[in-house]
């Protein structure tokens, strides 16, 4: 089983990117991950280990084009499976396990967890109840099987005033066409919220950083 994890990048923090790619590294089940960098300098990771692709200009439509140029990379490179991950984000050492053990056992051609809230300094907030495979998703929880590949051009097939919560179109893209759906309430990824509502329904302050839904969208792959 080949796994590949696509992580777009624009000009992002290389402390978080580092911690996002030492999570692949460190996934229970052996993942390739290619890192896109999406028109800024790009980042230099010690000890890399994967595919770094340097795109020349800023697409900016909120990572979607470069996480279709890492499927691309990734379907070339004979992948069964493609993950995602935004580059402030990580995964929990047994996310991709998980998520594969519930595709074999239901046969899905996709799936998705559910996510933990995690503080800018990376403390646990806790549990988020937003994502639950229907109402909403998030990128970075998502897994799709080779027989799903072709719904992931929907990265790109929206105009730019939708971009932000593509995600969303591109989940019930695949519903839309056939496609065998899952999903798994364990929390196994660490979701770095910049979000004021996950602080105030955790009964917080938001940071100085914290943005509104839409810009949080804006800024979450940066």
């Amino acid at each position: 089983m080949k796994i590949c994890v696509v992580t777009p990048y624009f000009e992002t923090n290389e402390d978080w990117l580092a911690q996002a790619h030492a999570s692949v590294r460190a996934q229970t089940v052996q993942a390739h991950h290619i890192i896109v960098c999406d028109g800024s300098a790009p980042a230099q990771l010690q000890d890399f280990q994967g595919t770094h692709v340097v795109l020349q200009r800023n697409y900016k439509d909120y990572g979607n084009t470069p996480r279709l140029i890492g499927c691309y990379h990734a379907m070339t490179m004979e992948a069964d499976a493609i993950a995602f991950l935004d580059a402030d984000n990580w995964y929990y050492p047994e996310h991709l396990e998980g998520l594969l053990k519930c595709v074999s056992e239901h046969d899905l051609d996709a799936i998705a967890s559910s996510r933990m809230l995690h503080r800018l300094d990376g403390s646990v907030l806790g549990k988020c109840t937003t994502v639950d495979g229907r109402a909403f998703v998030d990128t970075n929880c998502i897994l799709v099987m080779r027989r799903a590949f072709r719904h992931m051009l929907a990265w790109t097939l929206l105009t730019q005033d939708v971009a932000a919560v593509m995600d969303q179109f591109v989940w019930k893209h695949m519903q839309d066409g056939g496609a065998r759906m899952g999903f798994v309430d364990r929390a196994t990824v660490a979701y770095r919220t910049r979000h004021v509502t996950h602080y105030e329904q955790a009964g917080e302050s938001p940071p100085a950083e914290a943005v509104n839904r839409v810009d949080m969208h804006g800024e979450r792959y940066h």
